[in-house]
């Protein structure tokens, strides 16, 4: 999926338009590894557009998702791919972004990001009557993040899409950080989007009457036997009953090769999928672990401790205590796999399922979409002051 620099219109399924006599919100979002900026912005979007025309400004690849969701989106190469420095490259996002300020005449801008880029901060400092708002997710690691955090003041509002984890924030964003709104959980999907199992099961290639988890780890590595996702699947294996179904992200070009035994789940979003699952194995990054809490999956989380700033390993441990899920922390020291083994065996106990869905039951339900939706249509008719940014 590469979209060029300008990618503007829906498709022919999906009609985009803007209509010219309601307020515009425009939806910015960073690159970032995967797909969870784009898609918190889509999901607030889809509520949004039901008072304003909604124009989303992404760096993300997948930016025909947007396209393909009926959304008016403009696309610009983030710097990771391309041949330019980082100074020049903020000097032509900030170049666009003032050039669609300017085109679309936003009555209020958001950025969902975990760095707030320096053409970004420059068009801020300048625009001093534009409403702008940095969706900034919390749970970020203790030490890290100092020179994004102080971007803060630059923004009208700062909101923190909530985290079912939040008690176990321990960095800059511990106690909300002066946000001005701190939501319930953000989760793309909710339970009325969720397609009957016995459907995807179909389309799968799925016996209905044996177990089947749910392995979102990357297939990339499911051959390479040293991998994590090998090693995974391998231990999901010694029970000769259990069905194994690995993601592969829209993004990837080239398909992974898997085992004749692997099953391939390639779609977006992932969510819709779940109901056909009995448990899942998964990394512990914001969109997958709330969306995993929200549907009540049962989930056995393995933290990625190489982030930039998100505190996936605080993410696990409160899903461990809280009896929502179960962790396992890949260290190095389960040099013979028993740990792991011991982990996929409580995964697979139909009473250690039935108690983390009985504990999932008792979550708030993950309307933080709707609820940043409803903030950004009453800001967005506010008056703005022009007071002076750092």
């Amino acid at each position: 999926m590469t979209p060029s620099n300008n990618l503007r219109t829906a498709n022919s399924n999906h009609p985009s338009s803007l209509s010219g006599n309601r307020p515009v919100a425009l939806l910015c979002t960073s690159n970032g590894v995967g797909l969870g900026h784009l898609t918190r912005q889509m999901a607030v979007g889809r509520h949004l557009r039901a008072t304003h025309d909604v124009v989303v400004f992404t760096l993300s690849p997948a930016a025909a998702l947007a396209v393909d969701a009926g959304f008016h989106t403009e696309y610009l190469r983030s710097h990771e791919y391309g041949q330019v420095g980082n100074r020049a490259w903020n000097g032509f996002y900030a170049t666009r972004l003032e050039h669609l300020l300017d085109q679309y005449q936003p009555a209020i801008m958001t950025f969902d990001g975990g760095h707030p880029y320096a053409g970004l901060c420059a068009v801020l400092r300048y625009r001093n009557d534009l409403r702008s708002v940095w969706s900034r997710r919390g749970l970020w690691q203790p030490g890290k993040g100092h020179d994004a955090f102080s971007r803060s003041a630059l923004f009208s509002h700062v909101i923190e899409p909530g985290e079912y984890a939040a008690e176990l924030d321990r960095g800059l964003t511990s106690g909300s950080a002066n946000a001005s709104l701190v939501t319930a959980p953000v989760s793309a999907v909710q339970p009325e989007d969720l397609r009957p199992a016995d459907e995807i099961r179909g389309e799968l290639g799925l016996d209905p009457d044996r177990p089947a988890v749910l392995m979102q780890l990357g297939a990339g590595q499911v051959n390479d036997t040293g991998s994590l996702s090998s090693r995974v699947v391998a231990s999901l294996q010694r029970h000769p009953e259990v069905q194994v179904v690995v993601t592969e992200s829209v993004l990837t070009r080239e398909p992974a090769v898997l085992p004749e035994d692997v099953t391939r789940l390639r779609h977006f979003p992932i969510g819709e999928h779940r109901a056909a699952f009995d448990a899942s194995v998964m990394a512990a990054g914001y969109n997958s672990f709330q969306e995993a809490m929200a549907l009540g999956l049962p989930t056995l989380f393995i933290p990625n401790m190489s982030t930039a700033k998100d505190d996936q390993d605080a993410r696990t441990l409160w899903a461990e205590q809280s009896g929502c899920g179960l962790r396992w922390d890949d260290d190095g020291a389960d040099g013979h796999g028993a740990g792991l083994d011991r982990a996929i065996d409580r995964l697979l106990d139909p009473n250690e399922q039935i108690r983390m869905r009985d504990q999932m039951a008792k979550l708030p339900a993950a309307t933080g979409a709707a609820e940043i939706a409803a903030a950004l249509n009453e800001w967005s008719r506010q008056p703005q002051s022009r007071s002076s940014k750092p």
